[in-house]
Formats: C-alpha cells, structure tokens, sequence
C-alpha cells in the first residue's frame, strides 16, 4: 500500500485545488455576466492610454513572455543546473514549463469565446485569452529558476522569478493584452503543475521540504 506523507498530501490538494480554481475562474467569467462584468471593469481601470508612456512600459514589460526571452531563460537554467548538478531537479523544472504552457494553449482554445467578445463591443482592447500565456510562460521560468537553484540560492532565484512574473503579467493588463481573470488562471495552471513536481521530488526524497517550508510545517505537526 502506497503511503504518502503530510507534505505529498498537502501538495496533491494543493494541485486539485488550482484545478478546480481554473475550472470554477471559466465558469464564472463565461456564465455569470455580473462576475465577467466585474472583470472587464475592473481591468479597465488599470488599462494604460494608448500611445502613453506607461502603455510602452507595459508592453516592453509583457514581452518578457514571449517566445525569445523564454528561450534565454531556459537555457540559462539548463546551464545553470548542470553547474549545480541537479539533474532530476531540472527535467522536473522543464517538465512543469512544458506541460504549464501546453495546459495554457490548450485551455485558450478550448475557451475561445467570440460570442462573448462581440459582447464586449467592438471598440473593447482586449480579446478573450484566458489563461494568459505572457503570464504562464513568466511564471514557469520562475518556478524553473527556483526548483533548480540549490537551497542556498533559492532566495535569489524566488526574487528573481517573482519580479519576473509580476513584471509580465502586470504588463499584459496594463498593456491591454489580457483581462485580470486571465492572470490569475495562468497562476492557477502553473501552480497545479509546480505542486505535482514538488509532491513527486519530496516522495522520491529528491527534495527536503525543510527547504521551502516553515519550520513545524516539514512534518505536518507544529514544533
């Protein structure tokens, strides 16, 4: 009989908890008009004029998400954990970047929604993208950096992947790119993801969860 710790179990209901929190964010925006009104305007309040210096900001920002600085990034972790020697812990960072994003295309495909644009008019910036790419890529490489840095660069590596994906998915808002709902379920996606890798790491007792959890948290009873 399989016996998982705390730790795995409390990693696994946090992945089933993103799921149901990118299921439940869809459901919301595309079957309650008061929650996708809500969105919209509260997106609008953080839209940047057009030809402002903040809408430059912003895109120049968003475009960390694309393709070209992803790449970049990748390869800089993959030589990075080879210094390291952290062969498992950097297939499981790629791994969680590789199927984050894929969950992410595939999501914006299945949830493409035209009715539900003309709905928003015309004139309105923003096209239905849920969840947002930009976001999920940043996020991803986040994870990346931090899952395979060693426990004494991990600080440095959380920095790095915060600024990084805030930088990213504020810009894609900002700019008019994507509408605040479709940040949070590409946070929502790579979570779900980053959880499965740490709960498959800790029960092949690749990871030490005293790492990256507060002391008395490790084994599941406060010290």
């Amino acid at each position: 009989v399989l016996v998982m710790s705390p730790v795995v179990k409390r990693l696994i209901t946090i992945a089933v908890a993103c799921a149901v929190g990118v299921a439940l964010l869809a459901l919301l925006f595309y079957g309650s008009t008061r929650f996708s009104n809500l969105d919209v305007r509260s997106t609008s309040h953080l839209l940047a004029a057009s030809g402002s210096t903040r809408e430059t900001i912003a895109r120049f920002t968003s475009d960390g998400g694309n393709s070209g600085p992803l790449a970049a990034c990748l390869v800089v972790i993959a030589i990075l954990g080879a210094v390291w020697n952290r062969p498992w812990h950097l297939l499981a960072a790629f791994g969680v970047f590789a199927l984050a994003n894929a969950t992410t295309q595939i999501l914006k495909l299945v949830l493409a929604h035209p009715r539900l644009q003309g709905a928003l008019g015309v004139t309105y910036p923003i096209e239905i993208g849920y969840p947002s790419g930009h976001t999920t890529g940043a996020l991803s490489i986040g994870f990346a950096a931090w899952l395979t840095a060693p426990p004494q660069w991990r600080g440095w590596a959380l920095a790095f992947g915060l600024f990084y994906s805030a930088a990213v998915g504020l810009g894609v808002v900002v700019a008019g790119w994507h509408l605040i709902s479709d940040v949070i379920g590409a946070i929502l996606v790579v979570s779900f993801w980053a959880a499965l890798a740490l709960a498959a790491l800790v029960a092949a007792r690749m990871e030490e969860p005293a790492d990256w959890l507060p002391a008395g948290e490790v084994s599941g009873r406060p010290t």
